[in-house]
């Protein structure tokens, strides 16, 4: 028998770890076939970052060793690849995945331990390379493949028809069986499908540069794996659909999900990435799922406001008064909601970029917004020669750093990816203050500390919200030794340091706040709650500028102070002369609100506490974050 090995190594987030469904899928095929078991014997799954010494001495004689690759584990990969090589010289190590090429066999140059590369979607290649090496045929006839032939030269075979998705689940066939016996400490995730394929070309996406059809799983497979979580007990799914909700018989997929809870307890959340084109379907999905708690929140992912942008990268979005109407519906349900936007995107610009954070805003989503960094994937069209010269981008290869981990479990094989830090319409100046107006934002906005302030001018000054947010930055600039001078030059640094290669975008700020790294945004909150005293008498100099009547003005600053989320909320009820509460309440809905005279007297029930800054970090700031609004933090309102 000839052993064949498994790897897809993941990160460890304290007891939870991901079972390796990629790596799984093509073990699951293969062993299918019956002339694979009879003369193959399928090893263990590798799926944490052992030590490369302790990893290779898990292999007992190997003959091959498959690698399931993607940016977060490739350079552990291919150490680890070489590792055995040198134990092994005549074991075959196998790459596929995302970090192999779609369209190049390059990597078997840079590479010399790496024996074949697998091209795009592995089942069928896997299976028929496994037959072919068993019977001495010629691996030309292998599909989606690249290797070396008696005299070194590198050789490509012809593509792999498109597979669908008619293959045996890792799951029902019992391949992950021996994790939960090898790792009984750890909380297994899952991953599942319910269809493969995108049929959107989004430039910076690996997925849309595939071009691959759309196929559906088979809806008994589907409902047999959610048995499987249950059954298991995994706590965590993450739906890996591109456009989940796209079909119509997702409405019973979600139905599926929410009775197994119902009735087995598991699985406990859901995570998906919904139809881009959302409309009423995925609203109805959504209120589902967050009625019964299957996830913290509705995403509605523009990436972009620009019209420019959004040309350039190829991606058709909703109107922007469609997304308002949807915001408004996903407000009346109660519905928790947040937007994602990517940063850097060719065609955007400081202004622009800005400018959409603000309609974002005004369309009633102030308690989540996720940002991220553009970065450029090998296989999608914006990391093409071609794509790159058009648009004037400039990346850098930079160390990643994960959220929200341990800052003492730092891998000795450090990852890393392709960070794009200037386009022809965003200079690296304008990148780095991007950035920090990002961080600003969602330090300050989403998570509550000037948020009235904020709203009120809005609602009362048309005061846009990009513009309180640069006045904040520029008040900062100008007084130091303020807290919030303190803080913003440190966020500054530490993108130029990123455009350069160096530093990193998250911090390890202090134990006080939990063993954990946080963004820079997450410290800005951290630090200035933790200081709240000091941040909002200095505050005060800040919104001075905007000349509110001085008695709104001195309890708009107590109901601010008063309503933000801290551990520990005051002890005593707070009462007010205008009912701010209701004003807020309706500002947050999109409504436009009359602050009225009334005596209001806000209470907090003393559940509402929490035992430490650790703990509320921890609960609000990363785990509930999605979950946020200045009208959910669990006061009481009473009038006389």
């Amino acid at each position: 028998m000839k052993n064949i090995y498994f790897v897809q190594a993941g990160n460890l987030y304290g007891v939870n770890a991901h079972l390796p469904y990629g790596a799984g899928c093509v073990a699951a095929n293969a062993w299918s076939n019956p002339v694979i078991r009879a003369q193959y014997r399928l090893g263990h799954f590798t799926i944490l970052r052992t030590p490369v010494p302790q990893a290779v001495d898990s292999f007992e004689n190997p003959y091959m060793v498959a690698f399931s690759n993607y940016v977060w584990n490739f350079e552990y990969h291919k150490a680890l690849a070489i590792a055995v090589k040198e134990r092994y010289p005549g074991c075959l190590i196998l790459f596929g995945g995302h970090q192999v090429l779609n369209d190049e066999s390059r990597q078997l140059q840079e590479y010399p331990f790496v024996d074949f590369l697998i091209h795009r979607a592995g089942e069928i290649p896997f299976e028929q390379l496994l037959l072919t090496l068993l019977q001495g045929r010629n691996l030309a006839n292998v599909p989606s493949i690249s290797y070396r032939d008696a005299e070194g030269q590198i050789l490509r075979t012809k593509e792999a028809p498109n597979p669908g998705c008619d293959f045996p689940s890792p799951y029902l066939t019992g391949i992950f069986e021996e994790l939960f016996t090898d790792y009984p400490q750890l909380l297994f995730s899952m991953t599942f499908e319910t269809n493969r394929g995108c049929p959107y070309y989004c430039s910076y996406c690996d997925w849309g540069a595939d071009r691959q059809s759309f196929h559906r799983m088979p809806m008994d497979r589907v409902t047999a794996e959610i048995d499987w979580a249950a059954q298991h007990k995994i706590e965590f799914v993450l739906c890996a659909d591109a456009n989940f909700g796209i079909l119509e018989r997702d409405d019973d997929i979600v139905d599926y999900l929410i009775e197994s809870k119902r009735r087995t307890g598991y699985p406990k959340k859901l995570r998906a990435c919904l139809a881009k084109d959302s409309n009423e379907t995925i609203f109805r999905l959504n209120q589902k799922l967050c009625a019964h708690e299957l996830h913290n929140g509705a995403a509605l992912s523009f990436q972009s406001i620009s019209l420019q942008a959004l040309e350039c990268i190829g991606r058709s979005n909703l109107t922007f008064e469609r997304f308002q109407e949807l915001i408004s519906l996903y407000i009346a349900a109660d519905v928790p909601v947040y937007s994602e936007l990517i940063l850097g995107l060719p065609g955007e610009t400081l202004e622009s970029f800005a400018a959409g954070i603000g309609k974002v805003l005004d369309a009633g989503i102030h308690g989540a917004l996720e940002i991220f960094r553009l970065e450029l994937l090998p296989n999608a069209e914006m990391a093409s020669a071609a794509y790159i010269e058009q648009h004037g981008l400039k990346a850098i290869r930079v160390r990643q750093h994960h959220r929200h981990a341990s800052p003492e479990n730092q891998d000795e094989i450090p990852e890393y990816t392709e960070l794009v830090y200037q386009t022809s319409t965003m200079p690296t100046a304008d990148w780095v203050t991007s950035n920090v107006f990002s961080d600003v934002v969602q330090g300050f906005h989403c998570l509550g500390l000037l948020t009235c302030f904020a709203v009120y001018l809005r609602q009362e000054r048309q005061l846009p919200y990009e513009t309180f947010y640069f006045d904040l930055m520029d008040y900062a600039k100008a007084n130091p030794s303020t807290l919030i001078g303190e803080l913003l030059p440190f966020c500054i640094e530490r993108y130029w340091a990123l455009s350069q290669g160096a530093g990193e975008s998250i911090v390890y700020d202090h134990p006080t706040f939990g063993e954990v790294t946080w963004t820079l945004g997450e410290m800005l909150f951290l630090r200035s709650a933790f200081e709240s005293g000091r941040f909002y008498d200095e505050i005060r100099g800040f919104i001075q500028q905007y000349r509110i009547d001085a008695e709104v003005s001195a309890q708009l600053f107590r109901f601010q102070r008063t309503v933000v989320l801290l551990p520990a909320p005051p002890s005593s009820a707070q009462t007010f002369d205008y009912d701010f509460p209701a004003y807020f309440s309706e500002a947050l809905a999109g409504r436009n609100p009359t602050l009225l005279r009334k005596h209001t007297t806000i209470s907090f029930p003393a559940q509402r506490r929490t035992s430490s800054w650790a703990d509320f970090s921890r609960d609000y700031v990363w785990y509930g974050r999605r979950k946020g609004s200045l009208t959910k933090r669990g006061y009481e309102v009473q009038y006389e």
